[in-house]
């Protein structure tokens, strides 16, 4: 009996194997679409900037100019604070003889701290390389994520993470500006703030929620106030709309947020403690209102294309280029007529959606604070903005990250929904959609029975659709990319100039007075051999407020006036004479200046040395191609004692 029993028992062949071949074939139809999205998202990123490798010192992205200079330097010193027992959060190795505070300044010190192998190994030149390209891959497989939580149609994900990845905001700042571009994070923190509404591990995702907010205010202070402030007013905006829904879920999210406090208090207590009273703070906004209220858009920034669109009608980008304000980085709100077309009749179409009507509110809301402080005489949401403590340093054309969520939220969950439910379902007659969902949950669309026609038309059309109201925003790339060209002069073993030197350089890389601040990009190539009087950033004065123009200079102004009218042809320069010489003799003394360096820039190079080299009494040493008086504090003592 026993053994008939166990022959009775025993599987037939093959039996048991389907439901597992089931499950592998489900496990990979879930990871198939993910995987492709990320590999599409990565491919394109690495060709934004060219067909160069993605990790090279050998170019940069656009430019060794501006902006990008200082974005090299910010990878590169908490990498060499790390390694040589440093403060990566401060530091003394520019703006000598005080110092420069990173938290008050663009600086992304966690970019710099997690990528520093990368910046030991292969320099920071080839980090700031990797991550802009990096940043677009991150940011749409991101925003991928967060809209197949809210979508069952994966292309609609695709497709939105596409949207977000190469909108015109990250288009534009791409010129210039990693810390702009390196937006994951407010995907991320949409995603965890659905899931502390909808009560989904409150506790997790409370903690979760809190290391992703330290985490953009170690990348910028700057996305963290606009992603705050556009959650706050989205939080707000639902509990008018569901104030039942509200005081059932309040607990909850009180909760999830009680425990963001942890990792607040624990992991963000000292960058923060430096950003309020460490040391070179600044106390207030790093601009004041005054060049605030210069950069605003247009309404019809919305529909004109510029020049970072590869398709536009000739007198159309005319247009678009005219509301530029000669600024491309910043002035990118461009939608296009067809995305406009679409968006509307998505909100139209889905206006019983939550989602919809939400974002949709939040795409107004952030796009009404890019038109500035007031538009035609009436204030604007960014007027009261900037009366706001800690969130007014902000401008308002960056607002427009938070647009393009938005905008890719709305336009992949109305993709989905015309695909589910039909193109022009409840165009017209639209019934309350999800009735036993609770008002502030938003499920993905359920699947409706269609025949096989029309499962295969209706994806078909919505695919076509999609690609016309994206076609306009398709960018003008790739981008150009150059040789960094730093000169031998701060890199090559056999250079004059000693490590350790205070250098005061030609060009002075000085705060807003101009946009040539590549001595930062050589001292980050020469892994901070030397120390550099000036700095392009926020620097704190008296009271630790912030310095602006003229004031950045130091006492006697004169060795200083000198370099700054070599390249830009002001101020006026001081007489050539004895007087002037001492004054130049009194500055390098007064702060120890060991080397001055000049690369030739501009038309008035050979002034700039002509002037250094009556003070100093010697000419300076050439040295492929740049010059320097390597060493200043001898050249004063012999000058102060008679020497010849």
């Amino acid at each position: 009996m026993t053994a008939e029993v166990e022959k009775d028992s025993e599987p037939l062949p093959g039996a048991g194997t389907e439901p597992a071949r089931n499950g592998g074939i489900a496990r990979l139809r879930r990871f198939v679409p993910g995987a492709s999205a990320i590999a599409i998202y990565s491919v394109l990123a690495a060709f934004v900037y060219g067909i160069h490798p993605p990790a090279t010192s050998a170019s940069l992205p656009p430019c060794a100019c501006g902006d990008i200079s200082s974005q090299v330097w910010f990878l590169a010193w908490p990498a060499y604070a790390l390694a040589h027992g440093h403060n990566p959060f401060y530091t003394g190795f520019a703006d000598w003889p005080q110092g420069v505070n990173l938290m008050d300044n663009p600086a992304m010190p966690l970019l710099g701290i997690v990528f520093a192998p990368l910046t030991w190994i292969l320099g920071p030149l080839s980090t700031l390389s990797f991550l802009m390209r990096l940043s677009f891959a991150v940011s749409g497989t991101a925003m991928y994520f967060l809209l197949r939580r809210w979508t069952s149609w994966w292309p609609a994900a695709l497709l939105g993470g596409l949207l977000y990845e190469f909108c015109p905001f990250i288009i534009g700042q791409a010129q210039s500006h990693l810390v702009f571009i390196f937006l994951p994070l407010p995907p991320i923190m949409a995603g965890l703030l659905d899931a502390l509404i909808n009560g989904r591990r409150v506790v997790r995702n409370g903690l979760l929620l809190g290391v992703t907010v330290i985490a953009q205010l170690l990348i910028s202070e700057e996305i963290l106030a606009i992603s705050l402030l556009a959650g706050a007013g989205a939080l707000v905006v639902l509990a008018i709309r569901h104030p039942v829904a509200a005081r059932e879920r309040f607990a909850g999210v009180a909760k999830g947020f009680a425990f963001a406090l942890i990792p607040l208090v624990v992991l963000g207590a000292y960058p923060l403690w430096v950003y309020f009273r460490g040391p070179y703070h600044v106390s207030g906004p790093p601009h004041p209102i005054s060049e605030l209220d210069a950069y605003f858009s247009k309404p019809l920034s919305l529909v004109y294309p510029t020049s970072l669109q590869r398709i536009g009608f000739g007198s159309w980008r005319a247009k678009g280029m005219a509301r530029l304000q000669n600024n491309g980085v910043e002035h990118n709100t461009y939608l296009g007529v067809t995305m406009i077309a679409l968006l509307v009749f998505i909100a139209i179409r889905c206006r019983r959606v939550g989602l919809v009507q939400l974002f949709s509110l939040v795409a107004l809301g952030a796009w009404s604070v890019t038109l500035g402080l007031k538009y035609h005489g009436v204030r604007m949401p960014y007027y009261f903005i900037v009366k706001v403590p800690l969130i007014n340093g902000a401008l308002d054309l960056r607002y427009a990250s938070v647009m393009y969520l938005a905008v890719a939220v709305v336009f992949a969950v109305g993709l989905d929904r015309m695909r589910e439910e039909g193109i022009f379902s409840g165009l017209l007659f639209s019934p309350r959609t999800e009735p036993t969902a609770p008002p502030m949950t938003f499920p993905r669309a359920g699947a409706t029975r269609a025949g096989p026609l029309k499962r295969l038309s209706r994806p078909a059309i919505c695919l076509c659709i999609a690609a016309v109201a994206l076609l306009p925003l398709v960018p003008a790339l790739p981008y150009r990319s150059t040789p960094p060209g730093v000169p031998a002069l701060f890199t090559a073993a056999d250079s004059p100039l000693k490590s350790g030197s205070v250098v005061l350089s030609y060009p002075l890389p000085i705060g807003d007075v101009g946009f040539n601040d590549q001595a930062l990009l050589w001292q980050s190539a020469a892994n901070m051999r030397f120390k550099l009087i000036a700095f392009r950033g926020a620097v704190a004065g008296p009271n630790h407020k912030v310095l602006r123009g003229s004031a950045l200079l130091l006492p006697p102004y004169q060795a200083e006036d000198i370099l700054l009218w070599g390249l830009y042809g002001e101020p006026t320069p001081p007489e050539n004479d004895p007087a002037t010489a001492r004054a130049i003799e009194v500055f390098l003394r007064s702060y120890s200046v060991t080397a001055v360096t000049v690369v030739p820039s501009g038309t008035r190079t050979a002034d700039v040395i002509s002037y250094y080299t009556n003070a100093l009494r010697v000419p300076p040493v050439s040295f492929q191609g740049a010059y320097i008086w390597p060493n200043v504090q001898q050249d004063l003592a012999r000058i102060r004692f008679g020497s010849p």
